[in-house]
């Protein structure tokens, strides 16, 4: 397993993560903990950590905020706060006394479209124009000019960021504060900020929140919400008293598959269905067909956005909201939703959190989560009472670096190891394979999550979780975790914030082996197990060997255990004695097995030895015509050009030399070409096809097919299914037609075409032809791969992915009827037929 089950933040020590230190007593540092984005420009992710009780030049709870530069230096096990000096980061103090500033904070996109990230933060308890606690917040820009050790919010002028101020006394504006994605479809990033206490139309704390949009053209230093008209911003205001709307806000992704980023409400004090406090949600739909001022959340309907109702009484459901990222990698995004009051099996206050899928195929007005069934979402429970699981809860990135997002849900006053509310958080790894109704934590075993405990009692690791990025510049998302009661350097309640590292598992595959009957003494199978990179760790993997065809005992020695390969090892090597057993009977086979991996994840699981009986006949150099049965076939068609039918079972079809036709028909078959010109036929099933050297043609047709063209040019059709191609060397042409494909070129020149569905296509190295074809499409670039070219970028609903580089770094250029993207004068992609005022940061993920 890459992860183990528990991960112990008392364990981090520099190459697994880190701990940032609260500056002094009471500080509370880490009550809110973000990714930062790029604020710097250096190409690594930054983070943001909320300090609200911080005295900032003996301002009394004036609050603070601290920014900590991502780097691919390494880290220390341990950061001070107190040592950011403008080169590792740097301290953004609070404004006035009891401010509060930083009991929120987040990354604000690139709100100002100078493709620098941005950061905003929250200062509910501030009396702007003498409003007591009418709140307020603010952006900073970022910049690659450098920043100096400390930054007074009081110094923001319009060109290094802005103040929002809240409207109202008691409005508490800033206890919530989020990047909107690009809601209104303009490029730009937008904002959204929560004012839960406010009280539209006389509505008592019914909460109103503000969405503000970024713009290109600069903003004077002081944004007026009163202003927000509709073409610069709207007013979102809650639907009955006491509703507390807006106490959590977050973008949403792309929840509804339109192509235009939406966002998400919590209001845990609604009373849906005439349950007291159950809590509500909003989902509002993004458009660019303009918005009014002012959008009521009792308006929507299902065309416009859609609510989600808590279910019983106190559950508190919109404690805590965020997007989920893509979470079952269907290619559209999703949400989890924070009830941390929730008594679910009757365990009061244990918590639950939501996880809501998106779907491009509408939604109702009312989503009620009792009809969550592992296809539309799921369920996770909180483990024991007061554990209040779904505190906090957040979209994590990808921290396995499988390519399917995963997310982090905080329990910030869970005991364990008789640490009382040291806290815990959960991390749940995304996967294709689908979810269960309930996702039980107790299952969590390090291959499809872990757990995270906090370190001392009374620490509440875990009251603010959330996705770092990637601040080690590893490749690979991390997480941070606030635990703002800790006492850090033995100061009481400083705070202290916990950096996990991500990591990718190299992939373990085995091969296939031939072996005379009659041989050496002893006469040994080798099979050799391989990873596709080195690793820093000690990778493990079982093996059992199984009969196909031959029999342990008579034809082989039955062997199993477990293989280990060393730190800087990439192989390792399985020995299986053969046995004569003096019988003129052909050919015989059995397989090797590989399982449970430590470390790494499997890529090809099964090894088939074919024992080749000397004492009978040799295989036909001729033209066969073989065809297996209903049952597993093993068929090695050798010398020739044949054809190989499998027909029913899970079979495994070796062309061998010459140019061979192989059919997999029914069952989920492994079809290998090997030398010549082959044509592979997938079938019904989830099939694995192989070209092998030569020009082959791999057919998917039905099924989720893994395909790999290897040598030469090939031709890959995926058919139905959602298709892995991979095009391997030469000049292939990889169609992923039906389903949600993953489409990868290889070295050389390639054609990828999408077809329908929602796919990545990455081209590789060469430069190669895209059409991404229907569906909201992700085009992978990376540095050094060729300059590629795409005809039919949809913009707005199809994405850039870019792989290790930063927005901020690429130029975008007209270059005739085309969109020429670079990095440092190297052409990484062009983008036919358009403008590049079409083309925004909002394109690039």
């Amino acid at each position: 397993m890459l992860f183990d089950p528990i991960l112990n933040l008392s364990s981090l020590d520099g190459s697994n993560g880190f701990a940032l230190n609260g500056v002094a007593e009471g500080d509370r540092s880490g009550v809110s903990v973000s990714a930062a984005g790029d604020i710097n420009g250096d190409g690594i992710g930054d983070l943001l950590v909320g300090a609200s009780a911080a005295d900032p030049n003996g301002t009394s709870a004036a609050g603070a905020s601290y920014v900590v530069f991502g780097s691919s230096a390494g880290f220390s096990p341990s950061v001070d706060l107190t040592t950011l000096d403008g080169s590792n980061g740097f301290v953004i103090n609070g404004v006035a006394a009891y401010d509060r500033s930083g009991i929120a904070v987040s990354d604000a996109g690139d709100i100002n479209g100078d493709g620098i990230d941005d950061l905003i933060i929250g200062a509910p308890a501030a009396d702007p124009g003498g409003n007591r606690s009418a709140g307020a917040s603010y952006v900073v820009f970022g910049s690659s000019e450098g920043f100096s050790p400390s930054l007074d919010l009081v110094t923001l002028d319009g060109s290094n960021g802005f103040v929002i101020n809240g409207v109202v006394e008691d409005d508490r504006l800033g206890d919530a504060v989020s990047n909107a994605g690009d809601i209104n479809g303009d490029g730009i990033d937008d904002l959204i900020v929560g004012a839960f206490s406010a009280s539209p139309n006389q509505r008592t704390a019914a909460g109103t929140s503000y969405v503000v949009f970024g713009s290109s053209e600069g903003f004077s230093p002081d944004v007026d919400l009163s202003a927000l008209d509709g073409s610069n911003g709207f007013v979102i205001n809650g639907a009955a008293a006491y509703d507390f709307s807006g106490g959590s806000v977050s973008g949403a992704g792309d929840i509804n598959g339109d192509g235009f980023d939406d966002l998400i409400i919590g209001a845990n004090g609604a009373d849906p269905n005439g349950n007291r406090s159950a809590g509500a949600s909003y989902v509002v739909f993004g458009s660019n067909e303009g918005f009014a001022p002012i959008v009521s959340l009792s308006a929507l309907d299902g065309s416009n956005g859609f609510v989600i109702n808590g279910l019983a009484a106190v559950d508190r459901l919109g404690s805590s909201v965020s997007q989920a990222g893509d979470i079952n990698g269907d290619g559209i995004d999703d949400i989890i939703i924070g009830a941390y009051d929730a008594s679910p099996d009757g365990n009061r206050s244990a918590g639950a959190s939501y996880v809501v899928f998106g779907s491009s195929e509408g939604f109702s007005a009312n989503l009620d989560l009792t009809t969550l069934d592992g296809s539309n979402g799921f369920v996770i429970n909180g483990l024991l009472e007061e554990d209040r699981l779904g505190r906090s809860v957040s979209g994590a990135g990808d921290i396995d670096g499988d390519g399917i997002d995963d997310l982090i849900i905080g329990a910030a006053a869970a005991d364990f190891g008789g640490s009382g509310s040291a806290g815990t958080s959960y991390v749940v790894l995304g996967s294709r394979e689908g979810f269960s109704p309930s996702l039980d934590l107790t299952t969590l075993d390090g291959s499809n999550g872990f757990a995270i405990n906090g370190v001392a009692e009374d620490d509440f690791a875990g009251i603010s979780v959330s996705g770092a990025g990637d601040v080690n510049g590893d490749g690979v998302s991390d997480l941070i975790v606030g635990a703002s009661a800790a006492d850090a350097n033995g100061n009481d309640g400083a705070g202290t914030s916990y950096v996990v590292f991500g990591r990718s598992a190299p992939r373990i595959s085995i091969n296939d082996v031939q072996v005379n009957e009659i041989g050496t003494v002893p006469n040994i199978a080798t099979f050799t197990v391989s990873l596709s990179e080195a690793s820093m760790q000690t990778i493990t993997v079982d093996f059992r060997t199984a009969d196909v065809t031959a029999t342990a005992g008579r034809d082989y020695t039955a062997t199993s255990g477990t293989l280990t390969i060393a730190p800087g090892e990439t192989t390792a090597n399985i020995p299986v004695a053969i046995l004569d057993d003096a019988i003129p009977e052909g050919d015989k086979t059995f397989a090797v097995t590989l399982s449970n991996p430590t470390n790494a994840q499997l890529l090809d699981g099964e090894g088939i030895g074919t024992i080749q009986d000397d004492e009978g006949s040799r295989p036909s150099p001729n033209n066969d015509n073989l065809t297996g049965t209903d049952a597993r076939d093993v068929i090695s068609a050798m010398e020739g050009d044949d054809i190989v039918r499998g027909l029913g079972g899970n079979d495994r079809l070796a062309g061998e030399n010459g140019n061979d036709q192989l059919f997999g028909d029914e069952g989920n078959d492994r079809l290998m070409g090997g030398n010549g010109n082959d044509t592979l036929l997938g079938g019904v099933g989830d099939d694995t096809l192989i070209g092998g050297a030569g020009d082959d043609r791999l057919l998917g047709t039905g099924g989720n097919d893994l395909m790999w063209g290897n040598l030469e040019a090939d031709l890959l059709n995926g058919g139905a299914g959602a298709d892995r191609q991979f095009g391997g060397d030469g000049r292939d042409r990889l169609n992923g037609q039906g389903g949600n494909d993953v489409i990868r070129g290889g070295a050389d020149r390639d054609v990828l075409r999408g077809g329908p569905g929602n796919d990545r296509l990455m081209g590789d190295a060469g430069s190669d032809l895209i059409q991404t074809g229907p569906g909201s499409d992700r085009i992978v670039i990376r540095a050094g791969q060729g300059f590629d070219r795409v005809t039919d970028f949809a913009n707005g609903q199809d994405r850039i992915v870019l792989g290790d580089i930063e927005f901020g770094q690429l130029t975008l250029q007209q270059q005739g009827n085309d969109v020429n993207i670079s990095l440092g004068g190297e052409g990484l992609l062009l983008l036919q037929n358009l403008e590049v005022g079409q083309i925004s940061q909002a394109d690039f993920v």
